[in-house]
């Protein structure tokens, strides 16, 4: 009798095994199961939030790009409307007078009276009290006088106004073709006019034929204008006198 209760009891137990082995693999399906339902659940949560993200993003895309078609259209608006109105004052200014060329050697010279402290009402009725021609002389001086081509000596001066002036003048040698030095000047180089004064330094004027020199002496204007003479090597001088200013 004992041998058979054994047995029972072993089937027993297998049995209670094999459903306890059942019971842990259903669990274990069960837990697989659950956890691929929630890996599956979050992906196409994931993929929602995605496609509402990307739909949002889009969105914010389409409102940037509107916003900045709007700014363009309102800054060309602007610039327009700026335009016309700079066009209109400009229209509705006073044109500026246009400054004449030949008043540019002037305006250093006022400035420079300026500073030296003459007023500017003696200035303009200096200016307005010039006549449109200068009073001069009806009658000229007109010399002719060598040119001397070397620079240590001078020959050949010439007095004007009645001995009061002593005009010189000096020249660099013409070349003949060949490249030989010439025994007279060179009209086409700048030739030097030495005018003396008694008790005065001689002023000196060197500049390319024609040309003239002014001197001012007690409210007279002597005017020496040198051009080449008819004669080779010869230099022909006038002097003018005027009333100054």
């Amino acid at each position: 009798m004992t041998p058979a209760r054994t047995v029972g009891a072993l089937g027993l137990t297998a049995r209670r095994r094999r459903q306890r082995a059942v019971a842990i693999g259903l669990a274990l399906l069960s837990g697989l199961v659950l956890f691929l339902f929630s890996l599956g659940a979050a992906y196409l949560v994931g993929v929602a939030q995605s496609a509402s993200e990307r739909e949002r993003l889009v969105a914010d895309l389409e409102a940037a790009r509107a916003a900045s078609r709007e700014a363009v259209a309102r800054a060309a608006a602007v610039e327009e409307r700026f335009a016309r109105l700079a066009t209109q004052r400009q229209a509705a200014a006073p044109a500026e007078p246009v400054r004449r060329p030949e008043l540019e050697p002037l305006l250093p010279l006022l400035e420079a009276r300026l500073r030296e402290g003459v007023p500017v009402d003696r200035l303009a009725r200096a200016i307005l009290a010039l006549p449109r021609e200068p009073v001069c002389d009806p009658e000229s001086e007109v010399k002719s006088l060598p040119v001397a081509i070397t620079p240590m000596r001078e020959s050949g001066s010439r007095s004007f106004g009645g001995g009061r002036f002593t005009v010189a003048a000096r020249g660099v040698a013409a070349k003949s073709p060949t490249g030989r030095t010439e025994a007279w000047f060179d009209p086409a180089q700048p030739v030097q006019l030495v005018i003396r004064l008694a008790g005065q330094e001689p002023r000196l004027a060197s500049r390319v034929l024609p040309f003239e020199e002014t001197l001012v002496l007690e409210r007279r204007e002597y005017r020496f204008a040198a051009r080449a003479g008819e004669r080779r090597g010869m230099l022909e001088v006038t002097l003018r006198v005027c009333d100054y200013p």
